[in-house]
């Protein structure tokens, strides 16, 4: 599976085991993030670390994430964002945004 949760005690680590996310994704990314909030997850994590690139798609999907998890006062952040990623972020302002670690 190239997306998937994996539930511990400071929340949901959502690891994405592939290395672009261009959007064709979305419907299994978007169900593990709305699955982790039903099951009441107060921290919700994206694991980009093996992710080299994000297209435009693909930033929408964390930008719902995100938006999903504030609307519901859960804490969203991204992890392991190699410098590729981390430039397109950059450029949008997004770090401002997101908790990235």
């Amino acid at each position: 599976m190239e997306i998937y949760a994996t539930d511990n005690q400071d929340g949901t680590l959502v690891t994405i085991d592939k290395t672009k996310l261009i959007g064709v994704e979305s419907e299994a990314f978007q169900n593990v993030v709305k699955n982790s909030l039903e099951k009441g997850s107060k921290n919700i994590s994206i694991d980009l670390s093996k992710v080299e690139y994000v297209s435009s798609w693909g930033i929408g999907l964390l930008i719902q994430a995100y938006t999903s998890c504030h609307n519901r006062n859960v804490n969203f952040s991204i992890r392991g964002v190699n410098s590729q990623v981390m430039n397109v972020l950059n450029q949008l302002k997004l770090t401002t945004l997101f908790n990235i670690s």
